[in-house]
């Protein structure tokens, strides 16, 4: 390293930094060299790894939290399509739009009831691929038998449903519930939050879209 020091001029040392050739000695321009060598050294193997950790970030798992409502913002339930379209957890704009769409199911769900939802978030229906959903969307019989899948007749929290191993559909169907730990699944999609409540029944927060076995 005193080699490669000493092979640094004065002069260039002076042009570089600016340092009077009057307060020059030896060691000052052993010290500026030194620095100026180090500034063009590659990344060094600890920033190295450093980089390529940052690169791969560690994976949080899901799970099944329960609802709570925000101290200060609590307000009086509203019936499942009014809170569908207003909520503090997600947003469910494609769900709605599907309600809409299907046979008016989102009249159903302003009915007295009660009824529990299992609704798909926004970004859940989006794991769907776009030209998939249209297809859905076009075909108004297979889209109310979807949504269909999603609406039990009755209200049923996160406790009874941990107890249960499938609940009747509003279209006849089986919905196959599981319970892994404390995490809830409905057709081994996970139920990511529970117990929204609402005015006419429950809305749970789905992770993805169960589908059912769809009539020709």
């Amino acid at each position: 390293m005193y080699t490669v020091l000493q092979s640094t001029s004065t002069s260039a040392v002076v042009a570089l930094y600016g340092v009077p050739m009057d307060i020059l000695n030896l060691k000052n321009i052993q010290i500026l060299a030194l620095v100026s060598l180090l500034s063009a050294l590659p990344l060094t193997a600890p920033q190295a790894v450093q980089a390529k950790d940052n690169s791969n970030p560690v994976l949080i798992a899901a799970n099944t939290e329960q609802f709570k409502m925000k101290q200060g913002f609590e307000r009086k339930p509203k019936d499942i399509i009014n809170t569908l379209s207003d909520n503090e957890v997600t947003a469910f704009h494609i769900f709605l739009d599907g309600l809409d769409q299907a046979f008016s199911l989102d009249s159903t769900l302003k009915n007295k009831g009660p009824f529990t939802v299992f609704a798909p978030s926004d970004k859940a229906f989006k794991t769907i691929p776009a030209d998939d959903r249209d297809r859905l969307w076009a075909n108004k019989k297979k889209l109310k038998e979807v949504l269909q899948y999603h609406i039990v007749s009755g209200k049923f929290d996160a406790k009874a449903l941990g107890m249960m191993s499938s609940v009747k559909t509003l279209g006849g169907r089986e919905l196959k519930l599981s319970k892994k730990g404390d995490d809830l699944y409905a057709d081994e999609i996970l139920i990511k939050t529970t117990d929204v409540p609402c005015s006419n029944g429950v809305i749970h927060v789905l992770d993805g879209v169960v589908m059912p076995q769809l009539s020709k």
